[in-house]
C-alpha cells in the first residue's frame, strides 16, 4: 500500500496542530504590528483568529504532503511604527514565539490529562489524544526554530536585517538574489533535516522533561 493506515492516521493528527500553530503564528504579528502602530493588518481583517484568514490552502497542503508549507503572510509597513528597527524585530519574533508557547500549551494539555487520569478508561482514545498533543507540540517546535531561521523567506532574517542594516552589504543582497535557489538547495540536499531537526529535538526534549515529568 502507497499509505499505510498509521501514515493516515499521523496526517490526520497532525493537523491541529499545524492549523493552531498557521493561525496563532500570523495572528501574532498581525496583533503586534496593531498594538505597535501599524494599520496594515487590521485594514487587510488579519486581527482575527479565524483560519480563513491566516491559512493559504496550497501552503496547508503542501505541508501535509511534503512536510513543508506556510501561511498567508502579514502584511506591514515599518514606518507606522515610532521605532521601525525594534519595532519591526518585535513584529518578526513574535510569530515564532507564538509557535513556541502553543507547543507549551499542548505539553501542558499532555501533563492535565496524564495527572487527570481523563480518559484512561479507554487505553486506545488516550493513546491518540496523548500522540495528537504530542504531535502538535512538536510541530510548533520545528515552526519556532524554522521561522528563527536567519535567511530570507523567515522571521529570523528580518532580525538579522534590522540588527545589521543588511542593504550596505553585498553579501546579503546576494543572498536575497539567491535566496530561492538557496532555499531548494537545502531543503533537496536534506540539509534542514540538520539545521532544524537537531535544535527542535533538543528543545522539544528540554520542554518534554521539564513539563511533563
Amino acid at each position: 500500500m502507497l499509505f499505510s493506515r498509521e501514515y493516515i492516521m499521523y496526517k490526520l493528527m497532525i493537523i491541529p496542530g499545524i492549523l493552531l500553530g498557521f493561525v496563532l503564528h500570523e495572528f501574532a504579528h498581525a496583533i503586534t504590528a496593531d498594538k505597535l502602530g501599524d494599520p496594515t493588518p487590521r485594514a487587510q481583517g488579519r486581527i482575527t483568529l479565524d483560519p480563513r484568514s491566516h491559512i493559504d490552502i496550497l501552503g496547508f497542503v503542501m505541508i501535509l504532503l511534503v512536510g513543508f508549507g506556510w501561511a498567508k503572510p502579514v502584511m506591514t509597513n515599518p514606518r507606522h511604527y515610532k521605532k521601525p528597527r525594534r519595532d519591526d524585530i518585535l513584529v518578526s519574533l513574535a510569530g515564532p514565539f507564538m509557535n513556541l508557547l502553543v507547543a507549551i500549551g499542548f505539553l501542558l494539555l499532555l501533563k492535565l490529562v496524564a495527572v487527570t487520569g481523563f480518559l484512561s478508561s479507554n487505553q486506545v482514545v488516550l493513546g491518540n489524544v496523548a500522540d495528537l498533543l504530542q504531535f502538535s507540540a512538536k510541530i510548533n517546535v520545528v515552526l519556532f526554530v524554522l521561522n528563527l531561521l536567519p535567511i530570507p523567506f523567515f522571521d529570523g532574517y528580518h532580525v538579522i536585517a534590522n540588527v545589521f542594516n543588511t542593504w550596505k552589504y553585498r553579501f546579503f543582497t546576494i543572498l536575497e538574489q539567491y535566496s530561492t535557489v538557496i532555499f531548494i538547495l537545502l531543503a533537496l540536499s536534506g540539509a534542514f533535516g540538520m539545521i532544524i531537526g537537531i535544535p527542535a529535538s533538543f528543545i522539544f526534549n528540554s520542554l518534554f522533561k521539564a513539563i511533563i515529568f
